[in-house]
């Protein structure tokens, strides 16, 4: 906000001084390693899962069908596949909900390759027990980052909202 007061100018400068005074700062910015930093257009997406899943195969997508938030539509809901639109540390939280003696296990996978995971597991419990997790993962534009299950432990996601992928970036 204080870059912006500083470049607006006074009553007294002309519409070129006010242009050249900016250029001087964005020069500045730029000698600093800020000429990438955007100040609008945010990145982040909320998604969850509408329907129960139930004994997906190995390494099956997760498709978080409902969105809620797609800043730069950058998540595609039908093939539940995030893409980055520019490079960039990534933030991405994902929960999954299972019910009473199963459990369902995924990982978050940059481009294919298997970053880290996340067990739900209800065996032994009553309810529906539910696990969290993170990962902020460096991505370049274009690249792409999804859930999926891990072999074969896909036994059971409960459905009706309760399972969220959401991200942004940093």
């Amino acid at each position: 906000m204080s870059f912006a007061l500083l470049v607006a100018g006074t009553a007294h400068e002309t519409p070129q001084q006010v242009v050249t005074r900016y250029n001087n700062y964005k020069a500045i910015c730029d000698g600093m390693g800020f000429q990438n930093v955007r100040c609008k257009d945010p990145i982040a997406f909320q998604s969850s899962l509408t329907k129960t899943l139930q004994n997906l195969k190995n390494q099956e997508t997760v498709i978080f069908d409902k969105v809620s938030l797609n800043e730069g539509n950058a998540y595609d809901n039908i093939s539940g596949i995030f893409t980055a639109p520019l490079d960039g540390i990534y933030s991405f939280t994902w929960t999954i909900s299972t019910t009473a003696g199963k459990y369902f296990v995924t990982e978050i996978v940059l481009n294919g390759q298997y970053v880290t995971y996340n067990f739900a597991d209800g065996r032994g419990h009553n309810g529906h027990p539910m696990t969290t997790s993170h990962a902020n993962i460096k991505m370049k534009k274009g690249d792409k980052v999804w859930i999926r299950t891990q072999i074969n432990y896909g036994q059971y996601a409960h459905g009706t909202n309760w399972c969220y992928f959401s991200g942004k970036k940093m």
